[in-house]
C-alpha cells in the first residue's frame, strides 16, 4: 500500500513537471557532453589564479552574480573540478527551467483549448528561443556557463511578472519584474534582450490601439532601461567601464556593429556549417512573406515589422553604448540573434493569420534546422575537447624543456615572453572556432603562462618582448606545430614564439 502511493505521487510529479524533464533530456542532448573538464582561455585564468582573482576580474565588468558565485567558491575552497560541475549544472538546469516558463506563457497565450499540434510546435519553439544556436558559446566558458543561464532564467522570469503587470495593472508584479531583470543582466548583459523579446512577443493587445501600444511599450522598455541602467552604473563602480564615454559616435559604433553581425550571420560562429544560418533565416522569413501575401494579411506584416524592430534594438543596444574600442561581435553578446527562427514562429504562432500546425513544409524545415544546429554543436564540441588535448601536449613539452634547462644550469625560470611567428593562426588546423572559441592558448599572450601553470606546474609570469631575441631566434620563421627552436631560454625567462 505505501509503495503505491509512492508511486502514485511519483507519477503525480513527473505530471506536473513534464515538460521541464523534457526539454532538460533535450538539453543534455545537445550540452551533456560539456560535463566532462575543460577548459578555454578564460578557464585557465580561473583555475591559475583562483577564485578571488576571478571574482575581482567579474566585479570590474559588473557581473555582480559571477562575483558572488566565485566568493562562495573561495569560501568554501571548492576546487575547479568540483566548482566546473556545479556550473554546468545550474546551467543546463536553468536554460530547462527558462524553456518551461517560456512554454507556459504561450501557452497561457494559445489557450487551454489549444490543439495538440500546436501545443507541440509551443514546446519546440520555448526550447529554440532559450538554447537557440548561440547558447552553445555559454557552455565553452566552463567557469561561467551556470551563472550566464542563471541570468537568462531570471530574465525569463522577469519577463512573466511584467506580462502580469500588464495583463492586472499591478505595480508590485512590475517591480518584482524590475528586480528579476537586474538580477538577469548580472548574468551577463549580453543575453538581456531576451527580456524585452518575450515581452513584446506575449504582450496581449499592443496593436490594437495607440494608448495600449505606448502603455506596453513603455513598461516593457522601462523594464529593460532601469536593470541596463543598473549595470552600467556596477561597471562604472567595478572600474572596467567599457561603456562609452562622452558622445557616442553612432555612425561609426553602427557600422562596426554590424560588419560583425553580417560576418556572423553567415559563420555563426562556427556553431552550424557555413552560411547554413543566413539560409534558414532567408527561407523563415520566406515562407513567412509568402504566407502573408497569399492570405493578403496586413495586419501581419504590422506585427512582424514591430518585432524586427525590436529585435534590432535588442541585438544593436548593448554595442551602440559600448566604448567603439571594446565593441565585440560574438553570440554572448549578440545571444538573442541566434533565436531570429524562433522570433518569427513564435510571431506566426500568436498574431499571425498563419496556421502552423497545418503546414506540411514548416516541421521538415524546423527538423532539419535542429539536426544541422545539433551536428554543428557535436562537430565543434568535438573540436573544443582536440584543442584542450592540444594545449595539454604543448604546454607539457614546455614544460619538460624548462625542466632541463632548471636541471642543467640551476636557474629557476619564472618568466614568460610570447612571440609571434609570421603566419601565427592561433588555432589548431581542421578545428571549428570563432573568436575565442577553440583558441590554443599558447598563442594568447596571457593565457599561455596560466594553461603551463595549470597543465603542467610552472608559475610563470608574462613579461616584455625582446627585439634582440626576436631578431637573433624567430623573425621570418614559419612554423606548422610546436619543436625546440621555438623555445629560447636566457637566465629566468621562457622566449617562446607561437606558430
Amino acid at each position: 500500500m505505501k509503495g503505491k502511493k509512492v508511486r502514485e505521487k511519483t507519477l503525480l510529479l513527473l505530471k506536473k513537471y513534464r515538460i521541464a524533464l523534457v526539454y532538460l533530456v533535450m538539453n543534455l542532448c545537445f550540452y551533456g557532453m560539456f560535463i566532462v573538464k575543460h577548459y578555454a582561455p578564460d578557464t585557465y585564468f580561473t583555475e591559475a589564479l583562483g577564485w578571488e582573482a576571478t571574482a575581482d576580474q567579474y566585479w570590474m565588468n559588473g557581473r555582480w552574480l559571477m562575483t558572488l558565485f566565485s566568493k562562495i567558491c573561495g569560501a568554501f575552497d571548492l576546487g575547479f573540478t568540483l566548482a566546473q560541475l556545479i556550473s554546468w549544472g545550474m546551467g543546463i538546469a536553468s536554460i530547462s527551467l527558462a524553456s518551461a516558463l517560456v512554454y507556459h506563457i504561450l501557452e497561457d497565450r494559445i489557450g487551454e483549448g489549444s490543439s495538440r499540434k500546436k501545443k507541440i510546435w509551443t514546446v519546440l519553439i520555448a526550447f529554440m528561443l532559450i538554447s537557440n544556436v548561440f547558447m552553445l558559446e555559454y557552455f565553452i566558458f566552463a567557469e561561467y556557463t551556470g551563472i550566464m543561464c542563471l541570468g537568462i532564467l531570471f530574465s525569463v522570469l522577469a519577463a512573466g511578472f511584467i506580462l502580469k503587470a500588464l495583463e492586472y495593472k499591478s505595480v508590485p508584479f512590475y517591480l518584482i519584474g524590475i528586480l528579476f531583470g537586474i538580477l538577469g543582466i548580472n548574468g551577463h548583459q549580453g543575453n538581456f534582450a531576451i527580456l524585452v523579446m518575450i515581452a513584446v512577443l506575449c504582450a496581449k493587445d499592443t496593436l490594437k490601439s495607440l494608448k495600449k501600444f505606448l502603455v506596453n511599450n513603455f513598461v516593457i522598455g522601462s523594464a529593460y532601461a532601469i536593470p541596463a541602467l543598473c549595470s552600467m552604473i556596477e561597471t562604472r563602480i567595478g572600474g572596467a567601464n567599457r561603456s562609452a564615454q562622452g558622445a557616442i559616435d553612432i555612425a561609426a559604433s553602427f557600422l562596426k556593429s554590424t560588419e560583425g553581425l553580417k560576418k556572423l550571420l553567415v559563420t555563426a560562429a562556427s556553431f552550424m556549417p557555413y552560411g547554413s544560418y543566413a539560409f534558414f533565416v532567408a527561407v523563415i522569413l520566406v515562407y513567412f512573406f509568402w504566407s502573408v501575401i497569399r492570405k493578403r494579411s496586413i495586419k501581419s506584416v504590422v506585427y512582424l515589422l514591430y518585432y524586427f524592430v525590436i529585435l534590432l534594438l535588442g541585438i544593436y543596444a548593448p554595442l551602440m553604448v559600448t566604448d567603439i574600442n571594446y565593441i565585440d561581435v560574438v553570440p554572448r553578446t549578440v545571444y538573442i540573434m541566434g533565436g531570429i527562427i524562433p522570433v518569427v514562429l513564435t510571431a506566426m504562432l500568436l498574431h499571425m493569420d498563419i496556421s502552423l500546425e497545418n503546414s506540411v513544409v514548416l516541421p521538415v524545415f524546423v527538423a532539419a534546422f535542429l539536426f544541422i544546429q545539433y551536428f554543428g554543436a557535436m562537430q565543434l564540441i568535438t573540436d573544443h575537447y582536440k584543442t584542450n588535448l592540444l594545449d595539454k601536449y604543448e604546454a607539457q613539452f614546455v614544460g619538460a624543456r624548462i625542466w632541463d634547462y632548471e636541471e642543467d644550469t640551476g636557474v629557476t625560470v619564472t618568466k614568460m615572453a610570447l612571440y609571434w611567428d609570421d603566419n601565427v593562426t592561433g588555432y589548431a588546423p581542421d578545428v571549428h572556432t570563432y573568436g575565442a572559441v577553440n583558441e590554443r592558448a599558447m598563442s594568447n599572450e596571457w593565457a599561455a603562462p596560466l594553461a603551463i601553470k595549470v597543465l603542467d606546474g610552472h608559475d610563470l609570469q608574462q613579461t616584455e618582448q625582446s627585439e634582440e631575441v626576436y631578431e637573433k631566434y624567430f623573425k621570418g620563421k614559419d612554423w606548422l606545430h610546436i619543436k625546440d627552436e621555438q623555445l629560447v631560454i636566457i637566465g629566468d625567462t621562457l622566449h617562446m614564439c607561437a606558430y
